[in-house]
């Protein structure tokens, strides 16, 4: 019994703590002119609350697709059915409530609010495939039981708790850093004309799914093969260091819009 509640207690750690870790960046890098803390919140809580309808439409797909979903060894799979609705579904989510609101008014805010929607959306997938208790809950939901497969358990276990760390080191910060380059377009969409601005999103969306996509498909391909720990945190640090620029081009350009004189040292707005 005891065993199996600090399993329980480590793996809902090791779910939690990465997406935690990320936000706290996140917020970091959005210091000098920070965000309400409810906003992220909501944007946090909205970007969980999407995923069991974005698992709906993952599984209506693939059975749409049936065999051809794995085609080019899960190329379709990985790209089609999953990185496409989940990013797609993110995108959806910040421009319907955080992007039209009056708090969405800097370029960084795109990758701030559309991080943290996808971080929300990484941690009920965390808790659902490494929680126990929390699969439980879920899957105890009638219309939701019948998403519940292999990866979904009744308890946690060692196997669950390796599974977060991977997760932690991998998963977690590939959907931040996809969900965060697409939030960079949607940061750059908010101040060009209106007309203009689904192109931006487009253009963000493409490099979201493109990056999710390939994580996803590497792991489909691969499996187990050894080198997948080699090119899983090789694609997370390129991908990182790409999301690190947009980032500073961001903050570059609230520079110039806003000016320093429009926050202190300790971030705050002044004036």
């Amino acid at each position: 019994m005891w065993s199996s509640l600090w399993f329980e207690v480590i793996g809902f750690v090791v779910a939690v703590f990465p997406v935690a870790l990320l936000l706290f960046v996140f917020r970091h890098a959005d210091r000098w002119r920070p965000e309400p803390k409810r906003e992220v919140v909501r944007a946090v809580l909205l970007g969980a609350a999407v995923c069991v309808p974005v698992f709906f439409v993952e599984v209506a797909l693939k059975r749409a697709l049936g065999s051809w979903s794995l085609l080019g060894a899960h190329f379709v799979d990985a790209f089609a059915v999953a990185a496409l609705p989940e990013e797609a579904a993110k995108l959806l989510v910040v421009l319907l409530v955080p992007y039209r609101r009056r708090y969405f008014d800097e370029y960084t805010d795109g990758v701030l609010y559309t991080g943290a929607v996808s971080l929300g959306f990484g941690l009920f997938e965390n808790l659902l495939f490494v929680s126990g208790a929390f699969a439980n809950a879920v899957c105890a939901v009638p219309w939701i039981a019948g998403l519940c497969g292999a990866e979904t358990s009744p308890h946690t276990d060692a196997q669950h708790v390796v599974l977060g760390l991977v997760r932690a080191l991998t998963t977690v910060p590939m959907h931040a850093i996809a969900s965060g380059l697409m939030g960079y377009f949607v940061g750059r969409s908010r101040f060009v004309r209106r007309r203009h601005a689904p192109r931006w999103w487009a253009l963000g969306l493409l490099v979201a799914v493109m990056v999710h996509g390939s994580y996803d498909w590497l792991v489909f391909a691969l499996g187990r093969s050894p080198v997948i720990f080699i090119l899983l945190p090789a694609l997370v640090v390129v991908t990182g260091f790409g999301l690190r620029g947009a980032l500073r081009h961001a903050l570059a350009l609230d520079e110039v819009m806003l000016g320093p004189e429009r926050r202190n040292s300790r971030g705050s707005l002044v004036g």
